[in-house]
């Protein structure tokens, strides 16, 4: 939150479809469809060898991990962390899920397109202007997801 004063949201979750991304060093995740622009050009991969050595337990456990992740995140929306999960930063609860649920879907949209060729990916403009398009409609699907989560008694 210190470097990020746009951030009031966070999400780390240990996704199955995304961690491949984190580990395998010629597959960057990139936005490979319009709800997902808010990956940008890829997202980044913090290595926590860099900042622990290699015999860490893989979890940021104080400050100075904290601080180094933060750094590898940078301006991005989504941290991939290598062999661990990933990060994703929003400016409120609706927009850090919305990412979050969208990060997933986009990497199995992208390992699924790989299997199959080289993936086309979005522009550095089309993923901003689709992250930007997004932002202003995301409330769509977060009703959608809070009537499945807590459906109106009958």
């Amino acid at each position: 939150y210190r470097r990020r004063p746009d951030v009031s949201a966070i999400v780390h979750s240990h996704s199955p479809s995304v961690i491949p991304f984190g580990i395998v060093k010629t597959a960057r995740l990139q936005p490979v469809c319009h709800m997902s622009g808010f990956i940008g050009d890829a997202a980044p991969v913090f290595e926590i060898r860099d900042a622990a050595g290699d015999a860490s337990d893989m979890l940021v456990r104080d400050r100075p991990l904290g601080a180094a992740l933060a750094a590898s995140l940078g301006a991005s929306s989504v941290v991939l962390m290598r062999g661990h999960g990933s990060t994703v930063v929003g400016n409120g609860i609706r927009q850090v899920v919305f990412r979050a649920i969208y990060t997933e879907v986009n990497a199995r949209l992208q390992a699924d397109a790989m299997r199959l060729g080289v993936p086309t990916v979005l522009t550095t403009a089309e993923a901003e202007n689709s992250a930007r398009t997004n932002d202003g409609a995301m409330h769509r699907a977060w009703d959608l997801w809070r009537r499945a989560a807590m459906p109106e008694p009958q």
